[in-house]
């Protein structure tokens, strides 16, 4: 019996560049359009999309899309608020005979208030995947208002009003979604309902010896040393200087590789010189998603020093390549890595870190065997049909509760 394929809609109010969130929708509505036992049609609505994403769109993924970037100023924050503002106009791309609309991160929740408001699907499942709840109005307040000074007081009303905003948003889903069973119980305590997970998958390849051999030379690192590496948008939540120290504090000899760039580079280029770290402290910048398996593949050990992060994309993707994982044990990670065979989780201290690296780094032959026991796990347990499997169950349930 011939089924009808589903006409799903992903919802996201710019794809800007491929950062995980970006690379989630890409790579899941590929999947789902590939689906040869439930196939569907999937088209991503976006106010824009940014040609170096084209090649992860998928056979059987429609985008539209606008011609321009919505980003009018230089602050992040500001941005954000055109994205909020503009997105309701997406709506109209959005057909009455979809079979299910997926909008993806806070940015998309005005769009998804604003469709039930107006009722403009009455029997259509909205479902809303959230990577997590906005950090600045659920965990780190108090830090925030801190460091705002006496603005801070000024600061509070509008973090609670925005706070009942977000819950009632997010009330509007039929479902949420998250990526890891620690984002799940985070979205539990935000908003007092249950998630689905949705399982998260790496394509990733791992690099050949000789694109490893090239990525080192483009580096300028010792031909024999080992490489402590770490993937991450150069951002305060990320702890970047909790990496720097615990390399400062490694008994082994080995080079530390900061991937990424961000805010706080100059604050950290800073750190590594006054802590006599400029030969051993290397600065890659940004670097591009076809390059990222060679530079994985530079590295002994894998750093994930993230503050409490929902999932962690960096370390299933250093694990996927082989790389044994020393990770903070808190958030997303404590799903992932599986200590003494995969990898270590330690306390988010410098010597902590710095020991279990040393553990690693030691022992090359049992690094090598756990890394090669990562790539074995994640290969079973993280897979993009998985994904979308998934993705159909939650449909489905939803769908149930309607009928």
């Amino acid at each position: 019996m011939a089924f009808r394929p589903l006409e799903l809609y992903f919802y996201y109010p710019q794809i800007k560049k491929l950062t995980g969130a970006e690379r989630l929708i890409l790579a899941l509505a590929s999947h789902l359009a590939a689906n040869p036992e439930r196939p569907a049609h999937v088209t991503i609505v976006t106010h824009y999309f940014a040609p170096e994403c084209w090649p992860d769109v998928g056979p059987g993924v429609r985008v539209i899309a606008g011609p321009r970037r919505l980003d009018r100023f230089g602050s992040h924050y500001l941005n954000a608020a055109i994205e909020y503002l503009r997105g309701p106009a997406l709506l109209k791309q959005v057909p009455r005979r979809a079979d299910a609309v997926c909008f993806f991160g806070p940015p998309s929740l005005p769009s998804l208030w604003w469709a039930r408001r107006r009722r403009l699907w009455r029997t259509r499942p909205c479902l809303y995947f959230c990577y997590e709840p906005p950090r600045f109005i659920y965990s780190d307040t108090a830090a925030i208002t801190r460091r705002l000074g006496p603005l801070g007081l000024l600061a509070r009303p509008f973090f609670a009003l925005y706070k009942r905003l977000d819950r009632t948003m997010v009330c509007q889903a039929d479902a949420v979604l998250a990526n890891s069973p620690y984002g799940a119980s985070l979205i539990a305590r935000a908003y007092h309902r249950p998630a689905r997970i949705i399982t998260h998958g790496v394509d990733f390849t791992p690099a050949s010896a000789g694109q490893i051999a090239t990525a080192r030379v483009r580096y300028n690192l010792p031909p024999d040393l080992p490489v402590v590496a770490t993937v991450n948008h150069l951002h305060p939540r990320k702890r970047i200087d909790l990496f720097i120290d615990t390399i400062a504090r490694l008994k082994q000899p080995a080079i530390g590789l900061i991937v990424g760039k961000g805010p706080e580079q100059a604050t950290l280029q800073a750190q590594a010189a006054a802590l006599g770290l400029d030969d051993r402290i290397i600065f890659a910048g940004f670097v591009a998603e076809a390059e990222l398996p060679a530079v994985y593949g530079l590295a002994s050990v894998y750093l994930h020093t993230g503050k409490q992060e929902s999932f962690g994309l960096s370390v299933i993707e250093a694990l996927a390549l082989g790389v044994p994982v020393v990770s903070v044990n808190e958030g997303g990670p404590r799903d992932t890595v599986r200590e003494g065979e995969s990898g270590h989780l330690a306390l988010a201290d410098p010597a902590a870190l710095a020991a279990a690296v040393d553990d690693l780094l030691a022992a090359p032959a049992r690094a090598a065997a756990m890394g090669r026991f990562a790539a074995a796990d994640i290969a079973t347990r993280f897979t993009w049909q998985q994904g979308a499997a998934d993705f159909l169950a939650a449909l489905d349930e939803v769908l149930q509760h309607r009928a």
